[in-house]
């Protein structure tokens, strides 16, 4: 009896993530990365391995890399179960851009801003980050790495 009853939570589960939106992790461009920002975007890994996080969430969206959450394009979006968590564009055109309409105004980012928000959650305005976005254990090139990814994406 608790067997069955398991299997029939288990299946509630993934039929509430299905209709909720939950996006499934994308997936990686076919073949080998063109560069190592573009491996870490998708693995979360560098060539040693795993980046270690410092924080953020665990469960769920914590062994997620970067187009996990952000999308295989950097754009964003929403999604949730509970609740609807916004997910910001990352791509580097869209961060580097005044946000003229948030309240108060964002100024653009910088890429040190960029390095920041990734190592510890903080906004270029000090605020912090969604407690949704981990906080990564970079090094400075593969940090750098990103950032050049990021403006691969725009």
């Amino acid at each position: 009896m608790l067997g069955l009853v398991l299997v029939v939570l288990g299946a509630a589960g993934m039929a509430a993530v299905w209709l909720l939106g939950v996006p499934a992790a994308p997936s990686a461009p076919s073949g080998d990365f063109t560069s190592l920002g573009e491996q870490i975007y998708f693995t979360g890994a560098d060539a040693a391995g795993p980046i270690p996080r410092s924080g953020g969430p665990g469960g769920m969206m914590g062994g997620r890399a970067c187009a996990g959450c952000h999308g295989a394009d950097g754009r964003g979006g929403s999604f949730g179960m509970m609740s609807n968590v916004e997910v910001p564009d990352i791509r580097y055109s869209a961060l580097t851009s005044p946000h003229a309409e948030d309240d108060p105004p964002m100024p653009a980012w910088t890429d040190a801003d960029i390095a920041r928000a990734i190592r510890d959650g903080v906004e270029p305005n000090g605020e912090s980050l969604d407690a949704f976005m981990p906080r990564w254990d970079m090094t400075d090139d593969d940090l750098n790495a990103v950032i050049a990814y990021l403006k691969e994406l725009g």
